[in-house]
């Protein structure tokens, strides 16, 4: 008797704290949508501001310099705009046709060569437009949940869990361009919206103007532009039967937004496949010569390394939906559109799976269906919502947690460049000496040698090629020239404490005397 009593009251003590758990979080967020626009803009702005620049700033990623990656191409630029001379049109048509002939993302470069143009290789002033990019997109994002009907609070979990995680990385990293792709997208989209619920002609131009400037920036941005058509559509729809009529219907209402749309993609695509090519797009797509057990491992790798907390959670929050089953097998637009995004982007990046930057803009499909969905998922309630909520939640807490940890190694290998670049050029400035370069197979770590000391009045940096055991200059005028080892005076490469460690040269490195710069090592020869 008493047993049973002791139950009865435990449940319903159970169920009263999850009552009151429920009313204060209605509470809050009661008190969230009574803010005004005004107030409503300055908590958003102020809280994204203070985010990422927060991040940035206190981490060291906003002033930790080169990396031996992408930004080796600003020193380039700015070598060839005032060492050799050449005009900022010239190297604007230098920069854009040559990847023209690679790849279609001439906005990236008429971008990049502008930069350095105003910054020099100033990258702290870089990181600084960075990160304002990522205030935009993620405010973007958020006004595109707010147009979507979700409450403050799921918009800015969506915002926040489509740009927190390891594709974090593009907040620093001055290479990739997610950054910009992103924020373009966000604004399209939110210009979209906006046109689909004021029926204002300058919102659709508007919209389609951003996402023109996106699909100028990376390939795989194009690939959002169908998912565009489909959400126009699917606005269209809401309340309808899915019939061919109803569907001429919408397209009929929206014709020269949607005919714009498909032009500019069907347009880009068949550029990029017929004129540019794709053999030069060796990390994506479909590979016949690939068994696919091999795609499985990639993906499975995946799974387990970047893409571990999205795997996790998403099961557990699609269970959640399985239990209102009658429900979600009404979700057939909403599963189509998160399909749109996501399917593109996994097919693309096949072979090699998605992982840090490249999870953008494929997150954005995820989130879309986790987030937006289910905010307006109305039957999902109770004790289930509250569990739906804590799994966001505890997505973006170990997201974060992965953030900070990828910013912190960024500074310290950035540290750890400058370190090196700085005490080698304070030894050999000014004299005959030789540095040897030994970062191949990553030629962007030997081309920021190569460029950094030029601009520092610094021209003997020799390379070193593991396979050939041989030394040469490899860049600019006297690149055909070869030195001996017995002439090199400092020796710097990768230790293992950094990820683009591969092998240690096969080098005699006796008569040198080893000083730890970090990720990097310097050999300085012993009589220097």
């Amino acid at each position: 008797m008493w047993e049973k009593w002791r139950i009865s009251f435990s449940r319903r003590s159970d169920r009263q704290m999850a009552e009151r758990l429920t009313d204060r979080i209605h509470q809050f967020y009661d008190r969230l949508e009574k803010l005004g626009r005004r107030q409503e803009a300055l908590l958003v702005w102020g809280f994204f501001v203070l985010l990422v620049f927060g991040v940035v700033v206190v981490t060291g990623t906003l002033t930790s310099g080169f990396h031996l990656v992408d930004d080796w191409e600003f020193a380039k630029y700015v070598d060839r705009m005032t060492l050799d001379g050449i005009s900022l049109w010239e190297c604007l048509k230098e920069a854009v046709g040559f990847d023209l002939t690679l790849r279609f993302r001439p906005l990236y470069y008429i971008n990049r060569v502008l930069t350095a143009y105003v910054f020099g290789i100033n990258l702290t002033a870089m990181s600084v437009v960075k990160a304002s990019e990522i205030v935009v997109a993620l405010a973007a994002l958020y006004y595109c949940a707010r147009q979507m009907k979700c409450n403050m609070v799921y918009a800015a979990l969506f915002s926040l869990t489509v740009m927190v995680g390891y594709q974090s990385a593009v907040w620093w990293k001055l290479g990739p361009q997610e950054s910009y792709g992103i924020m373009m997208f966000a604004v399209g989209f939110y210009f979209l919206l906006k046109w689909l619920s004021t029926d204002r002609r300058g919102y659709a131009l508007a919209s389609f103007a951003a996402l023109l400037l996106m699909s100028f920036y990376k390939e795989s941005f194009i690939l959002l532009l169908p998912f565009v058509g489909l959400y126009v559509l699917y606005m269209q729809m809401r309340g309808k039967k899915v019939t061919v009529g109803n569907l001429w219907e919408a397209v009929r209402e929206r014709l020269p937004y949607l005919l714009a749309i498909g032009i500019l993609f069907v347009a880009e695509m068949v550029l990029i496949v017929f004129v540019i090519g794709t053999n030069n797009y060796s990390y994506v797509g479909l590979d016949e010569t690939i068994a696919a057990d091999q795609y499985i491992q990639v993906w499975n790798n995946a799974a387990h390394a970047n893409l571990k907390w999205y795997v996790r959670f998403g099961i557990l929050m699609g269970l959640l939906f399985l239990t209102y089953w009658e429900q979600t097998k009404k979700l057939g637009w909403e599963i189509l559109l998160t399909a749109a995004v996501i399917v593109p982007q996994c097919v693309t990046y096949s072979k090699t799976a998605l992982e840090e930057r490249y999870i953008l803009p494929c997150v954005f499909g995820y989130a879309f269906f986790f987030v937006i969905v289910g905010c307006n998922f109305r039957p999902l309630g109770g004790k289930r919502r509250i569990a739906y909520m804590l799994c966001l939640l505890l997505m973006l807490a170990a997201h974060g947690r992965v953030t900070l940890r990828e910013a912190q190694y960024f500074t310290y290998r950035g540290e750890s460049i400058r370190t090196m670049m700085e005490s080698t050029l304070d030894l050999v400035s000014g004299t005959d000496k030789k540095v040897l370069s030994c970062f191949a197979p990553n030629l962007e770590g030997n081309r920021t040698m190569y460029y950094w000391f030029r601009l520092h009045g610094y021209d003997e940096v020799f390379y070193w090629w593991e396979d050939e055991k041989k030394i040469d200059r490899s860049f600019g005028e006297r690149e055909d020239e070869q030195a001996a080892f017995a002439d090199i005076d400092v020796v710097v490469m990768y230790n293992q404490e950094d990820r683009h460690w591969c092998y240690e040269p096969s080098l005699d490195l006796t008569d040198f005397t080893e000083k730890n710069c970090g990720t990097i090592t310097m050999y300085v020869r012993n009589e220097f």
